[in-house]
């Protein structure tokens, strides 16, 4: 008995050794790194950025064949996180940290305006500093699971 006992806590301690950090298969697809310009994000393959005609802020798209995700950087893009707040039309709030930037990612309903979704998937990134305030939103995402973690793989980029 004594021995049986020893032999499965060998097994046990061997299986809780072996096993390593899991990577989702969502994570794992993220194999690509977009450096766009102030920040970066990690995306699947054939995902690309372009960027648009912002006047006070740097702004841009990251898209592949099938959704876009546009951002807006800059201090005049959301103000401070302390600005975003829920509202009757927010589905999910979720407040985090992003690679040591303080962020929150929304989920809202947007059945107002011209060329508006019914959903819209925000993130909104404050490093604080007045200058690294970053907003990446897409509507009607068609898969959200990765979205949601190319959003948590933004980075600003030394200055």
């Amino acid at each position: 008995m004594k021995k049986s006992m020893s032999t499965f806590a060998v097994l046990v301690l061997l299986l809780l050794f072996s096993c390593s950090k899991s990577t989702s298969p969502v994570n794992a697809s993220l194999s690509e790194e977009l450096v766009i310009a102030s920040f970066s994000v990690r995306t699947p393959p054939a995902w690309e950025w372009e960027q648009d005609q912002g006047i006070d802020t740097f702004i841009g798209r990251i898209f592949n064949d099938d959704q876009t995700i546009y951002f807006d950087q800059g201090y005049l893009s959301f103000g401070s996180l302390d600005l975003v707040e829920k509202s009757e039309r927010t589905i999910s709030f979720e407040r985090l940290t992003i690679n040591g930037v303080p962020a929150i990612i929304e989920k809202e309903n947007t059945q107002e305006g011209e060329n508006s979704g019914a959903v819209r998937l925000s993130v909104y990134l404050d490093a604080g500093d007045k200058e690294r305030l970053n907003r990446l939103y897409i509507f009607d995402p068609v898969d959200e699971e990765t979205i949601r973690a190319i959003f948590k793989s933004h980075r600003f980029t030394e200055n």
